[in-house]
């Protein structure tokens, strides 16, 4: 009784043994790893060409973010890759390098339509905004007489800064028109912490949700 129930032991084992070493044969199926690898070099060509596309707008700025998303979506699909799918990991690496580059090269340029696309917004309210033309348009100023009181600041900080710091905004300052007047520079400003415009990461701003 005890040798069969050994015998029945050993053979389950050897099953499970064969059955771990099937799965890390490859993460694939043949069939899924041809229509991933296939979809990947099709993202590879798109991201390939991409220096000739041009952000001339708001529109064309978010349209960029929402390609940036959908390529840093799709390179992860599959994470468990074996050593049997390594052509596969090679045009990963490759499909992030070229987007991580194209996100270098688009980020100031995005930054500067978002400025335009806040001030248009917020014109009607006697906002402005500025975008400040350095450091890879890194800072932004909003100018309105409400940010006099602390309250009124700190709300309309809570409303802007999320999508400002996903952007790569490195700073914020905040002034009213009387301190315009002032012949010195003086605004109470906000600094992000670094978030490097060769950070991958996922754009997650409100715009987009909406």
């Amino acid at each position: 009784m005890f040798e069969r129930h050994r015998l029945i032991v050993s053979v389950t084992l050897s099953i499970l043994i064969l059955t771990v070493v099937g799965v890390t044969v490859s993460s694939f199926s043949p069939s899924k790893k041809s229509e991933y690898f296939r979809e990947l070099k099709e993202i590879y060509n798109t991201v390939n060409n991409y220096d000739s596309k041009e952000i001339n707008s708001w529109e064309s700025a978010k349209n960029t973010l929402v390609d940036l998303n959908y390529w840093y979506d799709f390179i992860p699909r599959y994470d468990a890759i074996s050593d049997e799918d390594n052509d596969v990991l090679i045009m990963q690496n490759k499909v992030r390098e070229l987007t991580i580059r194209q996100q270098l090269r688009t980020l100031p340029e995005i930054r500067k339509y978002f400025g335009e696309y806040l001030s248009e917004k917020l014109s009607g309210l006697n906002y402005k905004v500025t975008i400040l033309n350095d450091e890879r348009n890194k800072i932004v100023v909003f100018t309105h007489d409400s940010f006099t009181g602390r309250s009124a600041l700190e709300k309309f900080h809570n409303t802007v800064a999320n999508d400002l710091r996903i952007l790569g905004f490195k700073q914020i300052r905040y002034k009213w028109y009387e301190l315009e007047k002032s012949k010195d520079e003086k605004y109470i400003h906000y600094n992000f912490s670094d978030l490097p415009d060769n950070e991958p990461r996922k754009f997650n701003i409100s715009v987009l949700k909406n």
